[in-house]
């Protein structure tokens, strides 16, 4: 690609919407990649076997690094081709070579910082493990009088082995003597052959046949290359740095997905031990919560997602439960705990925690639900309003959070959640308050159309497990882990089985409420159907019965038929061979007019030419069908009919048409009606602030409510395109993309009610960050259609965005405060030192500050350290972390300077910092003392690196204030 086309590229990103600051970093890449050889943009990268990491799935290169650079692709356009090597060790031999570009999962040592170019930023963390083989069932985890004595090996020159040591003598043990070997091959084929019994080496290289004993040492591991790839370096920090901006816990999910021992913590001595001797734990639940728990009146057994995910940890820890049902509806929780009705009790708010004994402690979450209030269409929900609100007499979690949030709110208690709906359907209460998992199968019945919920009153319910404070520790740690440790997708399986299993299928009522209009017109089509026929029947045999069995047959038709009855001469006049008495008091007569015209003479002049047409083409066979007409009364008016009928063959007769008459102004004033709705309907959904959407997934149509058009100010992008696939891909900003594609999975995976948070792009280019709810109709399992809403909470999001960026700053000058500085400057070690480079960490402190304070008082002190951040925060660049520790103290992080350029700035500095204030006639002045401390690469922490500078500082204000001191330096700088 031209240089010319990367730079019209980059710009194109300034017009969609991208703030104009970072146009210049994507130009920066772009001419940064000019100096990529020719095949650059097809990366190499090292493939070595590692379990999780790398691997072949149906022989194509899958695991974590290969997802993790599918990331990278999407921003820089990239291609990648992962080239085998048989070991890691081979797979740097390839890099020294240049026969790959690009190697993953590094963890940094000083030696490969030498040799190699690191990213700056971490692409995952891993730590040291001490593993062992399953089938050594005898040796348990942090069993450390155990492993003391162990025979244990390591790879030669694996640096992060050293630590074992440390971590042996910190449990009071004595650390056995290593074994090494020349690589972890080798290690493995030793412990297989019995000549070691475990091996330390990163926990990600755990294999399925191994286990953990111990671990330690969490660090982090990095893509590296040659340090020649300079450019490339430069594209794929640029890259991670927004990938971690835009998707935090992206990391977090893939080490769940590949490697789950990381986020799980096996069980120790101690917690096994307590596992094996425990009786079984009599777990209290709520009797009547479905589908979360409930109980099975016919086999009184404990059914619902939370008794299930108890199952489920009893089978994978070895603890016992016995379910104990909490009938007591004027008992809590605490109350049974406290009586020792129980051991445990399941599905406990931690809300309620405030209020319960102290002798009472809370598990992590066990199920994490979303709680909103339901109330008819149309509600005006506010907190601050009188509402009724129904709630089921035996939530007691439930009846405390609304006391305690909503303390306007009236509380009226029922026997259940589905009396809670009846009371607000009938107006006995405003809303319900009650976990959406509880409620949502209950709206899917249509008695309950009426009812929805109330998006913007969302809560969230963490159901725990409440134990006593003075039951041992390791239950509590058994069962933290245990909850932490349960698999996700098996989690998700019980929520959806249990939901499965309380929805009920549509019964007659129902069924009469989603299709009561159409059952009344089918019914009176049959009506009408088959009373023509009958008398169609009889109209056949006219010529085999005598005059009187003809008038005893229409007086018959006459007493049943609501309506006309009249036979036909299919010409232009329609001559009227024969009418009851009904048709001619639908007009009027009482009784039939002498000498009565044909019936088009009846027949409205607009209708007539549409009627000659229909009834000409039934006499030539066409089905009996309805034709609609207006007929003139004896009055003048006119009367909407339906005329229906069919043209009989008789012998040699001319063929008549015989007809049912049917006065329809009921079914003409229901359509003005229905029209009517349709137009309210439609001004409902333009008047309403939010967007209806409705996808008919069968017809391949997609629609959205005019609301759309008056939020983004553009028309809604085809769902579908000609092909009839979905290519709404632009309808979100590009990084949205993953989470609506993981929405339509989920919708087509059979969840029913789906949300998600998108930003939605609109005609001036911003995004608006949008709420998006969708709900799946479905059929034998199919879907349907998909209806939902689209909410604006764009300024919600941004009003928690500016929170939090004042959450990391000094209120005072509006410089990182000590904790957020902290994190940032971390979250760049360890630091790498490039030729002619440096990075620096300065403490600032100012001289005669508090002399100031003590003379002129603390508001212009307040005002000279607002001064003296304006002034750090012009010296220095954006790229630099500027941070207050508290009082007179600053700190700065500055990477990538020339130490030249570095002095001067702290010299430019200090000559700022010399400041001189006046008050009521008295004056001081301040400067600063400055300490430098220069990153060598071989800092421990950040915390060594404060102190180095640190030190320098003190020597500052020992010779003299207003100076500057480098740490290491023999010579002072900066005199006064």
């Amino acid at each position: 690609m031209k240089i010319t086309e990367k730079i019209r590229l980059a710009a194109s990103a300034k017009s969609c919407g991208r703030p104009a600051a970072l146009l210049i970093p994507a130009l920066a890449v772009v001419l940064c990649l000019q100096c990529l050889p020719a095949q650059a943009t097809t990366i190499r990268v090292g493939f070595y076997p590692q379990a999780g990491f790398h691997e072949y799935d149906h022989g194509r290169p899958a695991g974590y690094d290969v997802e993790y650079l599918e990331k990278i692709r999407r921003r820089t356009g990239w291609s990648f081709q992962f080239v085998p090597a048989p070991t890691f060790k081979a797979a740097l031999e390839m890099l020294d070579m240049g026969e790959i570009d690009l190697l993953g999962g590094v963890q940094w040592t000083s030696e490969r910082a030498a040799r190699y170019r690191y990213c700056p930023y971490a692409s995952g963390t891993t730590s040291v493990a001490l593993i062992t083989l399953k089938k050594n069932r005898e040796l348990i985890f942090e069993d450390f009088q155990r492993l003391a004595g162990l025979r244990i090996g390591s790879v030669r020159g694996y640096e992060r082995a050293k630590g074992f040591a440390d971590y042996m003598r910190m449990q009071g043990c004595v650390p056995p003597r290593l074994t090494e070997y020349d690589d972890i091959a080798e290690v493995r084929q030793a412990m297989h052959a019995g000549k070691l019994d475990a091996f330390l080496y990163s926990i990600t290289h755990l294999n399925d046949d191994e286990k953990v004993l111990a671990r330690y040492n969490p660090t982090s591991f990095f893509y590296i290359t040659g340090k020649e790839h300079f450019a490339l370096m430069t594209a794929l920090e640029e890259a991670i740095g927004q990938l971690k901006l835009n998707q935090p816990g992206f990391e977090i999910q893939l080490l769940q997905t590949y490697f789950p021992q990381i986020a799980r913590t096996p069980l120790n001595k101690t917690e096994l031990d307590f596992i094996a001797h425990s009786p079984s734990l009599r777990v209290g639940y709520a009797p009547a919560r479905r589908p979360i728990s409930w109980m099975d009146e016919g086999t009184g057994q404990a059914m619902g997602i939370l008794p299930d995910l108890l199952r489920l940890l009893a089978q994978n820890s070895g603890l016992r439960f016995t379910f104990v049902p909490m009938s007591d509806k004027n008992a809590t929780p605490a109350d049974h705990l406290a009586r020792g009705d129980i051991d445990l009790a399941a599905g406990v708010m931690i809300n309620t925690v405030d209020q319960m004994d102290p002798a009472f402690i809370l598990s992590v979450p066990a199920l994490r639900s979303s709680m909103f209030f339901f109330g008819k269409k149309g509600l005006s929900f506010s907190s601050g309003r009188h509402l009724r609100v129904a709630l089921p007499e035996d939530w007691h979690d439930g009846r405390q959070y609304v006391a305690a949030v909503y303390p306007a709110f009236h509380v009226q208690l029922y026997a259940d959640t589905e009396a809670c709906l009846k009371a607000v359907e009938q107006n006995e209460a405003d809303v319900l308050f009650q976990n959406a998992f509880a409620v949502n199968y209950l709206l899917a019945r249509p008695r309950h159309a009426n009812i929805i919920s109330l998006p913007q009153s969302q809560a969230f319910e963490d159901a725990r497990l409440a134990v006593s404070a003075a039951a041992p520790t390791e239950l509590l740690s058994i069962l933290n882990k245990s909850l932490i440790g349960l698999d996700e997708k098996q989690k998700d399986q019980i929520i959806s089985d249990n939901i499965s299993i309380v929805t009920a299928p549509l019964d007659l009522t129902d069924f009469f409420h989603q299709y009561q209009g159409a059952l009344f017109i089918i019914a009176a089509l049959l009506l009408a159907v088959g009373t023509v026929t009958i008398y169609a029947l009889r109209l056949r045999r006219r010529n085999e019965k005598a005059a009187l069995e003809n008038e005893r047959r229409l007086a018959y038709i006459t007493d049943n038929i609501d309506g006309g009855v009249i036979s036909l001469r299919i010409n232009e006049a329609l001559n009227i061979l024969d009418a009851n008495h009904g048709f001619w008091q639908m007009l009027g007569y009482a009784e039939v007019p002498p000498g009565h015209p044909g019936l088009a003479a009846y027949i409205h002049p607009e209708d007539l030419p549409r009627a000659r047409k229909r009834i000409r083409a039934k006499q030539c066979g066409e089905s009996a069908s309805g034709l609609e007409l207006r007929l003139r009364r004896r009055d003048g008016g006119w009367l909407p009919v339906l005329l229906r009928g069919s043209a009989i063959k008789e012998g040699d007769m001319d063929t008549p048409m015989h007809c049912l008459v049917m006065d329809i102004t009921t079914l003409t004033d229901i359509r003005e009606r229905l029209a009517q709705e349709e137009e309210l309907y439609r001004t409902v959904l333009e008047q309403s602030g939010e967007v209806v959407f409705d996808v008919d997934m069968r017809k391949r149509q997609f629609l959205t409510s005019p609301n759309f058009h008056t939020k983004f100010g553009r028309e809604c992008v085809p769902f579908y395109g000609a092909d009839g696939k979905v290519c709404n891909n632009q309808a979100v900003h590009p990084d949205d993309v993953d989470i609506l594609e993981e929405l339509r999975q989920r919708i087509r995976n059979g969840e029913r009610t789906v949300f998600a948070v998108l930003r939605i792009p609109a005609a001036d280019g911003r995004f608006i960050w949008c709420r998006v709810q969708t709900t799946r109709i479905s059929k034998d399992g199919a879907p349907l259609r998909m209806v939902g809403k689209i909410v604006d909470i764009d300024d919600e999001v941004r009003k928690n965005t500016e929170l939090e960026r004042r959450s990391q700053r000094d209120s005072l000058t509006d410089l990182y405060n000590k904790q957020a500085f902290q994190e940032k400057v971390r979250r760049c070690l360890p630091v790498s030192k490039e030729s002619g480079k440096e990075s620096a960490l300065l403490f600032v402190d100012l001289d005669n500050f508090k002399t100031l304070n003590d003379t002129l008082g603390h508001m212009v002190g307040d005002k000279a350290l607002a001064a003296v951040g304006k002034i750090l925060s012009s010296v220095f660049r954006n790229a630099d972390a500027v941070g207050r520790f508290g009082g007179d103290e600053f700190c700065v992080f500055v990477r990538g300077i020339p130490r030249n350029v570095l002095r001067k700035r702290v010299e430019s500095l200090r000559t700022a910092l010399r400041l001189h204030f006046e008050e009521n006639g008295q004056h001081v002045d301040l400067s600063s003392s400055i300490g430098v401390y220069l990153f060598d690469g071989n800092e421990s922490s950040y915390e060594e690196a404060l102190q180095r500078a640190d030190q320098a500082l003190y020597r500052a204000k020992q010779s003299g204030k207003d100076r500057f001191t480098f740490h290491g330096e023999t010579d002072e700088s900066g005199s006064a």
